[in-house]
């Protein structure tokens, strides 16, 4: 009788292909099918958020990286990216009706823990929050954000501004290059959320806090912005390893609670003031009183959760308004018709003769329209996932004008995918092109970049006032030019410089580029 031998790893293998294949069934019932593309790994996989995308991988910058093609490839608004191999399935959509139904409070959605343990590095906090213990958070610290703070944060954006030309030694200069925007933005954005976040006014030349375990705040910044991805996906135990780079993200973190546990400290030892007015000067401040006055009741904040809510409001807050803001200044330099249109509002405001306030801040709308269309070109952030908590329905809008229900299993996860919003051509014209007029018209889709409904971003308002008065100052004084190569052209200048030059992280937005300011006569 002839005996066939297979070789163990050979029946393994073969039990393993037929388990991937009986998996991957599964996941495209899950999502119903629906067309999207198909990689190796699931999005959220640890190997996946490490690598770039690409082609077989979707990686942590799929919306951005596959814009021209996510969803018109298939001729559907919401696509199904289904792994074959490992990980999760999850839907993704660029469509409003679907991500305001994600993103509203009163639902059965709610984060994921992805997004929770990649903002919730030193604990809970009003980011990191499931929807149940959100509400506790955001009573602490919603009051910090108001017309007063506004106020002062125009007015330190003009005085930041000033400084900045008379410590750089451009003020007597008909011209200038400035050779890093990114990082000039982040100083700007950094020194504002010192004065208007901790009541700590600075010069242009000043060091944001003392140096704490050889790290400056602002390099502390760096480094936990940049390893954020990382510090989602990996377990606490590997930042305990002795390589280099894992030392130094966990430096800059035990940093950053020092510094900021610092001021608490201080805080507190000083007492309140007996001016009212004096506790109400920054962010920090009002947190603080609010928190106090919850004393002795569940909604009271612990002093690790202040700590967590602080860190994030300040690492959130710059990065996003940095990158958005180096955004528009890349984008106004390939647009120099803009910068014309809102120069000449800004005269119209001022009558040339008085710098702009917080009062004038309606009367600006083309200028802020600037940072709201380069917001929408290069969203500083580029989505937000939601998991269903329960067994669920979702109105599905159709390419035909009509709508469907779509049955959602428990745990299935969904992403509104913002840069595909503010790209897809049902809400925005021309969408490709750079135009912030479009944002004069009432009846345009605000977009849903600072998120939507009870938990839009509490900083959105911060971010606009300070971009609008530093962009207001800086094209009244100057015209933006792109710094071209040997017959370079202004498209290819934008490839180079913007297009091809993204760096992701907490927020998103080019890396390191150069434009020459010429002041105007």
């Amino acid at each position: 009788m002839l005996v066939w031998h297979f070789p163990f790893y050979l029946v393994l293998l073969v039990v393993f292909v037929i388990n991937r294949i009986l998996v991957y069934r599964h996941k495209l019932a899950v999502v119903h099918h629906l067309p999207g593309p198909r990689y190796p790994l699931g999005p959220f996989t640890m190997l996946s958020l490490l690598l770039p995308s690409s082609s077989w991988n979707a990686g942590a910058t799929l919306p951005l990286s596959n814009r021209p093609t996510l969803y018109t490839k298939y001729g559907l608004d919401t696509v199904a990216i289904v792994p074959w191999l490992f990980g999760n399935e999850m839907v993704i959509t660029r469509s409003v009706d679907v991500g305001k139904q994600l993103l509203g409070f009163k639902n059965d959605w709610d984060k994921t823990p992805e997004l929770v343990n990649a903002l919730a590095m030193f604990g809970e906090n009003l980011f990191s929050s499931y929807k149940d213990r959100w509400p506790r958070h955001r009573r602490i610290v919603a009051p910090g954000f108001n017309n007063k703070l506004y106020a002062q944060v125009w007015s330190e954006s003009i005085r930041v501004y000033y400084d900045m030309l008379r410590s750089e030694d451009w003020a007597s200069k008909s011209s200038f290059e400035i050779s890093d925007v990114p990082g000039l933005t982040s100083k700007i954005a950094l020194y504002l959320i010192a004065s208007c976040g901790f009541g700590i006014p600075l010069t242009w030349t000043d060091t944001v806090g003392e140096k704490v375990r050889g790290m400056t705040l602002s390099q502390c910044f760096d480094v936990s912005a940049n390893a954020v991805i990382l510090q989602s996906v990996l377990p606490q135990w590997m930042w305990n390893l002795p390589l280099r780079h894992f030392k130094k993200v966990k430096e800059a973190n035990l940093a950053l609670e020092s510094i900021v546990r610092r001021i608490i400290e201080k805080r507190r030892s000083e007492g309140p003031s007996p001016s009212a007015e004096a506790n109400e000067k920054d962010v920090f401040s009002l947190l603080l009183n609010a928190n106090d006055a919850e004393k002795d009741t569940k909604a009271a904040l612990t002093d690790q959760e202040l700590v967590s809510n602080v860190f994030l409001l300040m690492l959130a807050g710059h990065e996003t308004t940095s990158r958005a803001l180096g955004t528009t200044i890349a984008l106004l330099a390939c647009h120099p018709e803009s910068q014309e249109k809102a120069h000449d509002e800004i005269l119209r405001v001022t009558g040339g003769c008085r710098d702009p306030t917080y009062e004038d801040f309606d009367a600006l709308p083309y200028t802020l329209g600037c940072f709201m269309e380069a917001m929408r070109i290069i969203p500083s952030v580029i989505s937000i996932p939601r998991r269903a908590m329960t067994d669920t329905t979702l109105r599905i809008p159709e390419p035909d004008g009509s709508t469907s229900t779509m049955p959602v299993k428990q745990g299935t996860v969904f992403v509104t995918d913002f840069t595909n919003i503010c790209f897809n051509p049902a809400y925005y014209t021309n969408p490709e092109s750079y135009d912030p007029s479009r944002w004069l018209d009432p009846k345009l889709e605000q977009g849903i970049n600072f998120s939507y409904g009870p938990r839009v971003c509490v900083g959105k308002k911060f971010a606009q006032t300070e971009s609008l008065a530093t962009l207001a100052m800086l094209m009244k004084d100057y015209k933006i030019q792109p710094v071209l190569e040997a017959g370079e052209s202004l498209a290819e200048w934008r490839r180079r410089n913007i297009d091809d030059n993204i760096q992701p992280s907490i927020g998103v937005g080019p890396g390191k580029f150069t434009v020459r300011l010429v002041r105007r006569a």
